[in-house]
C-alpha cells in the first residue's frame, strides 16, 4: 500500500482493507483533529510509542453514534 496518499485516501482504503489505521487517518475518516481522536472511546493498539486503530472499531464507533432525526 503506498503510504503516499493523504490520510482521507489511505484511511478508506484500510477501511476496506481491514488494515490498522494512523491516528490521522482516523481523524481524516471522521473529519476531526487527531487530538479529538485521543478524546473517543476508541480503542487502540499500542506498538511501541506508535498508536493503531483498527478499522472495525472505527466502524464500530460511526454506526454506535448514528442518530435518527425527525423533521
Amino acid at each position: 500500500m503506498d503510504d503516499s496518499t493523504n490520510p482521507a485516501e489511505s484511511a478508506a482504503k484500510k477501511m476496506a482493507s481491514g488494515t490498522l489505521m494512523t491516528i490521522d487517518e482516523v481523524a481524516a475518516r471522521l473529519g476531526i483533529s487527531p487530538v479529538t481522536v485521543h478524546r473517543l472511546p476508541l480503542e487502540s493498539i499500542r506498538i511501541g510509542r506508535l498508536l493503531r486503530f483498527d478499522p472495525k472499531d472505527v466502524r464500530r464507533l460511526i454506526d454506535d453514534c448514528k442518530e435518527s432525526v425527525s423533521i
